[in-house]
């Protein structure tokens, strides 16, 4: 099959309240909280960990791509 069948993500597990992001830069932010990486979560590790999500259920043998 050509085109996109499937789809992941990654979102991080730790939270930063945007109240303490609010008070140290002086500013009103929306409430709630943001997703924050740990000190080994860089960029690739968390592309890395969506494509696993992406590909599961599937043949990774199956997955062809240019």
């Amino acid at each position: 099959m050509v085109g996109i069948t499937s789809y992941g993500a990654y979102i991080p597990k730790y939270r930063l309240v945007r109240d303490v992001i609010a008070k140290t830069w002086g500013a009103r932010f929306i409430s709630g909280e943001r997703a924050v990486a740990n000190c080994d979560e860089d960029s690739l590790t968390m592309a890395t960990e969506a494509a696993l999500n992406c590909l599961q259920g599937i043949d990774p043998k199956s997955v062809d791509g240019f």
